[in-house]
């Protein structure tokens, strides 16, 4: 981590080194080079949507518990307002799924891989077990980028041959597609802001490299998973 001047700068830093590249080298792994070749298989598109699913649901959970645990209005505000942005994701991922074959009792019986299971427990027990609340935005700058790129992949190449998947089936993708966009900049301002000592700016690179290597660990993993 190279210093820099002005927390803004800072912030830009980061996401220049660590978050974009991470974005990149996502779309260059196995799993978005099979949907772009046409080769992923539905299994492997299914086996998303059902572990989304799952994570999303508990990111919600987490929230809540966040929004008793705060200890201050800042952070109780942070809770509510990742509530209120993702309280609809499950849902919408789950139609998704639905559309393509799963079904209710699919979603209800998931599993968690292993891999889901990493990144969903970083990221809850991050956020309820007295970790840095500027670790917390960071996640959500990190995942959010890496989200508002793939959801752009899979909503131009799923209504292509040979997947041939309407528009109207991956609204889920189009809402991230924009949506993640003003989310990720939300986070990234606020990381800015309250950013204060040296310490702070190694939690937030720390903990933005931490989530890089969980997002491409999910996708290696749901590729093998669903084979």
């Amino acid at each position: 981590m190279a210093t820099v001047v002005g927390n803004e700068a800072f912030v830009e830093q980061l996401i220049a080194e660590v978050v974009q590249p991470a974005s990149e080298r996502l779309m260059e792994g196995r799993y978005f080079s099979a949907l772009r070749d046409g080769t992923l298989t539905m299994r492997q598109i299914q086996g998303y949507a059902l572990q989304h699913t799952w994570f999303n649901r508990q990111l919600l959970k987490a929230g809540a518990v966040r929004m008793l645990r705060a200890t201050d209005p800042t952070a109780f505000a942070d809770a509510v307002e990742g509530i209120v942005a993702e309280h609809d994701h499950p849902d919408l991922c789950q139609e998704f799924g639905l559309s393509i074959g799963l079904t209710d009792d699919d979603f209800a019986n998931t599993t968690p891989i292993f891999e889901v299971l990493c990144h969903t427990s970083v990221i809850v027990a991050s956020s309820v077990m007295g970790g840095s609340p500027l670790a917390g935005r960071t996640s959500g700058l990190t995942n959010e980028t890496m989200v508002q790129r793939y959801s752009t992949e899979f909503f131009n190449r799923l209504q292509q041959a040979p997947y041939d998947i309407p528009a109207g089936q991956l609204e889920f993708f189009r809402i991230h597609g924009i949506v993640d966009v003003d989310h990720a900049a939300s986070a990234a301002e606020a990381i800015a802001a309250r950013l204060g000592s040296e310490r702070d700016r190694q939690l937030v690179w720390d903990a933005a490299e931490t989530q890089v290597r969980l997002k491409l660990a999910k996708f290696e993993g749901l590729y093998d998973s669903y084979a």
